[in-house]
């Protein structure tokens, strides 16, 4: 499925720090993108991390700032299925 309204930016790591800039400040006030909280167990490694989900098809999505010599990434979330 596809979801013109949230696939903002492509999936992956960001090639460049330019790249983590400039998907921050498309997300700021996103019309359609909204931050959820931060999954209970998602493992914490120290990094600055933010979840979305898409107002329009309910897409979850990840964002992990760079922090030198990490990346940051954009990528969809599937969260888990198994409700405890």
């Amino acid at each position: 499925m596809s979801c013109t309204e949230c696939e903002i930016f492509p999936e992956g790591a960001f090639q460049s720090p330019q790249e983590d800039i400039d998907l921050e400040m498309e997300l700021k006030d996103h019309p359609v993108l909204r931050p959820i909280p931060t999954p209970e167990d998602w493992p914490q490694h120290g990094l600055v991390e933010f979840f979305y989900r898409c107002a329009q098809c309910s897409q979850e999505w990840h964002y992990a700032q760079s922090d030198f010599p990490f990346k940051g990434w954009w990528a969809k979330h599937e969260p888990d299925s198994s409700d405890d």
